[in-house]
């Protein structure tokens, strides 16, 4: 029996191990006139289509030169590698807001400035740096503040405090405070109401007293931020690379245990046997879409589907899990390895079964906005498992895996951002019910249709079912009325709240005017969509 070995590591082995080697270097660059005329262009460009816009119209511009103007107002004018890239990422969040936005895209193009910022102020763009980024982010703008106090002679001079022993108490004050509430509805009601009441008599208050004020303290918020962007802090840290592979430990010889093995081992065998017999029935009931009689569609698609998924994560999960550490210097690894291939092959065609199955419910009434999405986030968990297997063979520690899968989400969710979605599944389900393919119509009465998707309506006008196209003649009716409303309310709120697709589809509704025209009066209208609803139906 070997004797155990022992690893002895020094100060540099022990930061690899902790995940990082670092240094710290003190900036004490005085702020340009340069920058200081970028940080005022970005607190403008913010004040005009953040605090005085009324819509997404001005958003998109802001998205469209933030880049420039956080270029201009950095402390070097360099372009690291990536940066241009980065930027140019905005163009297309700038279009897609400009074309048709929503909350969750503003929200996706305000979160790409942070990698940007990163970019500028020389930190790389790792997930592990990004906490603590967002986390100096202030600390820096307020430095940046003062610096500008300092050395233009503003009147930013505050005493300062020991902060710590204010904010950590109440922190704990918040956080257990909210954890009792939640726990009692009747105190939550009432405390909300409280907080509510304070909030709108507080922010009435300010209104009267002074509304400069307000937009005064949105200027300082920007430009602390943009200051905190581009100088994050006064001391920052300089990681050396970490290597990207695990990290071998000093003798070969010191391996898992026999039970750590084993159980790898037994578990990949299991799988692989459940996965086989599972997959044989899948394959062998539905790939062939020859259904019996009252098969349920939406029990297979929507829930069957989604918990395919959440297989497939699981695997991801568990393969993570197996192969890191010392499991990867083992010297029975090489076997794990085989059984890990076969499961991987196994994982796939789970994969393919899922992707089978929302197939079958999108030829069966469909496409929807949901399904894209479903169809986005399965090809994301795929996407990770793949890292998975490449981690395995190429013997890459779990925070490798861990950064690479945050990062293909990332991804995911910035692609279906600019996705034109609504045009996509409209323009589909229009498309099969001019072949002949009635059901997809029941996605035009029961999901709502944006200005993007209505372009794509327009053929479905002269559809050869008469249900079916003064239904759609109907839906142009109540379109028009909508838009005309939201078109009216922008023209009083002003530029910034222009948006491209309502512009179009509101041309296209006045060019098709004679078609629809006869719904103008509510009540035939109703009458022809509930027509249209209960007609459709059959096909939900």
């Amino acid at each position: 029996m070997s004797s155990p070995t022992r690893v002895v590591a020094n100060d540099d082995s022990r930061s690899l191990a902790a995940g990082s080697f670092a240094t710290t270097a003190t900036i004490s660059i005085p702020i340009s006139v340069r920058q200081l005329i970028g940080v005022i262009c970005c607190v403008a460009a913010c004040d005009v289509t953040i605090y005085r816009g009324e819509g997404f119209g001005g958003l998109a511009l802001l998205f469209l030169f933030a880049p420039l103007l956080l270029w201009l107002s950095s402390q070097r004018l360099h372009r690291p590698r990536g940066l241009v890239l980065m930027g140019m990422m905005c163009v297309p969040v700038a279009v897609k807001t400009a074309w048709s936005g929503s909350d969750g895209l503003a929200t996706i193009g305000f979160a790409l400035i942070i990698p940007y910022g990163m970019m500028l102020a020389g930190w790389q763009t790792n997930i592990r740096n990004i906490a603590r980024f967002v986390g100096r982010v202030p600390l820096g703008g307020w430095q940046g503040l003062l610096q500008c106090g300092r050395q233009f002679r503003f009147s930013l001079l505050l005493p300062r405090a020991t902060w710590i022993k204010v904010v950590l108490p109440l922190v704990a004050v918040i956080v257990f405070g909210g954890v009792f509430v939640q726990a009692n509805p009747r105190m939550l009601t009432w405390l909300s109401a409280a907080i509510a009441l304070v909030v709108e008599t507080m922010w009435n208050q300010v209104e009267l007293v002074s509304p400069v004020l307000l937009e005064v303290s949105f200027c300082l918020v920007v430009a602390m931020a943009v200051l905190g962007l581009v100088r994050p802090s006064i001391v920052r840290r300089r990681n050396k690379p970490v290597p990207e592979r695990a990290v071998e430990i000093a003798d070969p010889t010191d391996t898992v245990s026999w039970h750590v093995y084993a159980s790898a081992r037994n578990t990949l065998v299991t799988v692989i046997v459940l996965f086989s017999g599972y997959l044989l029935y899948e394959f062998m009931t539905l790939w062939n879409r020859e259904f019996e009689k009252g098969f349920h569609y939406s029990g297979y698609a929507h829930k069957g589907a989604a918990w395919l998924t959440v297989a497939l994560a699981l695997a991801t999960l568990v393969l993570g899990v197996v192969f890191r550490g010392r499991m990867l210097m083992d010297r029975r690894v090489r076997s794990l390895k085989r059984l890990a291939w076969a499961w991987s092959l196994l994982n796939l065609l789970l994969a393919v079964a899922v992707y089978n199955r929302l197939l079958i419910y999108i030829d069966f009434n469909g496409l929807t906005r949901m399904r894209i999405v479903g169809l986005f986030g399965i090809s994301t968990v795929v996407v990770g498992f793949v890292l998975v297997v490449w981690k395995i063979a190429r013997g890459c520690s779990f925070g490798w895996l861990i950064h690479r899968q945050l990062v293909a989400l990332a991804i995911a969710i910035f692609l279906f951002s600019i996705t034109p979605v609504d045009e996509i599944w409209v323009r589909f389900n229009v498309g099969r019910i001019l072949a002949g393919e009635t059901a997809p119509a029941v996605q035009l009465s029961v999901h709502r249709i944006g200005p993007g998707g209505l372009l794509q309506l327009a053929p479905a006008l002269e559809c050869d079912d008469e249900i079916i196209r003064e239904g759609v003649r109907a839906l142009f009716a109540e379109h028009h009325r909508r838009i005309t409303a939201v078109e009216k309310k922008r023209r009083e709120l002003g530029w910034t709240s222009w948006q491209l697709a309502d512009r179009m589809a509101l041309r296209l509704l006045d060019e098709n005017r004679a078609s629809w025209s006869r719904y103008e009066d509510v009540q035939a209208r109703e009458l022809t969509r509930r027509r249209f609803d209960e007609y459709t139906y059959q096909w939900y």
